[in-house]
């Protein structure tokens, strides 16, 4: 089986032949479709978010199911899914208190690269490559079954790829953490596979102004496309500015970060009304800082938050994005820019750090 595995920061995935384990109690064996090209990964192979070296990254994918293990009784071989990349126990304390998506065994899978177990399904030899718990940088992979989510024949398998991370934390953002309403205005800060899906979620939502922020202009051209009201370049004009003056000088409803940087995360904050929301979507370095002024805390009530995967429920979620998909609501076809094989990983990443990509697909079949 291939698969492209990260050995060194900053150096190039090398093609590998792995061995794969078989699924043990709750998980299953995919053999992916397709996967996406995706920030989150990028920022892994840099270092600025350490990962357990050897590792195979991936996390945005759909599936075929080829195999399952003991336990498993919703899903069976041949099933299509999409893949979620946050694990849920569905028994630690976020699982019960409504928050799956910060559950503590699925967090804990992520920062140390192995299974529910503490084990790898990956070999090379006697070596164990670590897991980014999905893995989808490769041919086929051994996942919890709690990350596979069923989808109808009707959602093309390239589509379907998306839903898993960047359409569900983009939409998310709109729909579980800020819950815009008919009317709302919004900031939305970088014009990405993310920021793109949190534009069209908000335009489904009704939001009367979407201020959409990039400084690449083909982005911006998309983001018009996918119901932007407003975007602005800020090399040449302040989006903080543009904002109030389109809210009366009051400042956006909500304010969504998609790039994770300090300075669009002031920004997100600074655009916001008395009262307002800014949700930090991207992940930025591990020890950068954002400083905002302390007094504004008490005598504005701004709120600076994040949301961790859209605050989604993955599976509920994934279902909700499928059916607005199939009524024509939600547009997925139209953000994949590129589509690329495994052995052209590497140049998959040149194009995304290019700014070339809204998303680029990674296809297997």
């Amino acid at each position: 089986m291939k698969a492209a595995v990260l050995r060194a920061y900053n150096e190039p995935l090398s093609i590998e032949t792995l061995d794969l384990m078989p699924p043990r109690t709750g998980e299953v064996r995919v053999r992916y479709a397709a996967s996406g090209v995706c920030h989150s990964d990028m920022t892994r192979i840099e270092g600025k978010r350490p990962s357990a070296l050897p590792i195979v990254l991936g996390h945005e994918a759909s599936a075929y199911v080829e195999e399952v293990g003991p336990g498993v009784d919703d899903l069976v071989p041949g099933d299509r899914v999409v893949m979620s990349f946050l694990y849920d126990c569905g028994r630690c304390y976020y699982c019960r208190s409504g928050h799956p998506n910060l559950c503590e065994v699925g967090i804990g899978m992520l920062r140390g690269g192995k299974l529910a177990d503490g084990t790898t399904r990956f070999r090379k030899g006697d070596e164990e490559i670590h897991h980014m718990t999905v893995s989808s940088f490769a041919e086929q992979s051994v996942v919890p079954a709690r990350c596979a989510t069923k989808i109808p024949d009707e959602v093309p398998m390239d589509v379907a790829a998306l839903i898993g991370c960047g359409v569900l934390t983009g939409s998310g953002a709109v729909f579980n953490a800020a819950m815009v309403r008919p009317g709302d205005s919004l900031l939305v800060v970088g014009a990405g596979g993310v920021g793109l899906n949190a534009v069209q979620a908000a335009a489904i939502s009704g939001a009367r102004v979407i201020l959409v922020s990039d400084l690449n202009e083909d982005k911006l051209a998309m983001a018009r496309d996918f119901g932007a009201t407003h975007t602005v370049n800020p090399s040449q004009t302040d989006p903080v500015a543009l904002a109030k003056e389109l809210t009366g000088g009051r400042g956006v409803d909500f304010a969504i970060e998609a790039l994770g940087n300090k300075h669009t995360i002031r920004q997100c904050y600074d655009a916001i009304r008395p009262a307002g929301k800014a949700i930090v979507l991207g992940a930025a370095e591990a020890d950068s800082c954002c400083e905002i002024p302390s007094l504004t805390l008490p005598f504005t009530e701004k709120v600076l938050t994040g949301s961790m995967y859209g605050s989604a429920r993955p599976r509920l979620d994934v279902e909700r994005l499928v059916n607005l998909y199939l009524d024509r609501k939600l547009r997925l076809d139209e953000l994949i820019s590129k589509s690329y094989r495994l052995d052209q990983i590497n140049e998959a990443f040149h194009d995304l750090h290019g700014g070339k990509l809204a998303r680029g697909l990674i296809r297997y079949e």
